[in-house]
């Protein structure tokens, strides 16, 4: 009983400072991201953010080799970063993508 009673008290507070609403924000920029991606240029990806003391620290990209195999460097920056720049209110200090290789 008392665990549960500190649970909801840890949540209740979390809900106070704003934290959810915050989190949930981030997601939805997120999909914002992946939807335009998808939408103008056909790239399958996940974004995941990594927000520290209230600053954007990282945006990582995730994506699958056979999306952009035939890209350089230079072309998947030239995909992701717009998006990126155009959804998230902050800049974050380090933008990242990774190439998941399946087989």
């Amino acid at each position: 009983m008392q665990r549960s009673l500190l649970v909801l008290a840890l949540v209740l507070l979390l809900a106070g400072c704003g934290k959810f609403d915050d989190l949930f924000e981030l997601m939805e920029v997120a999909d914002a991201v992946e939807t335009e991606l998808a939408e103008r240029h056909g790239l399958e990806c996940r974004v995941m953010v990594n927000k520290v003391n209230g600053r954007l620290r990282t945006v990582s990209v995730v994506m699958d080799q056979k999306e952009v195999g035939d890209l350089t460097v230079a072309d998947i920056v030239a995909l992701i970063e717009p998006s990126v720049r155009r959804h998230f209110a902050e800049t974050p200090e380090i933008l990242s993508f990774t190439v998941m290789i399946r087989e």
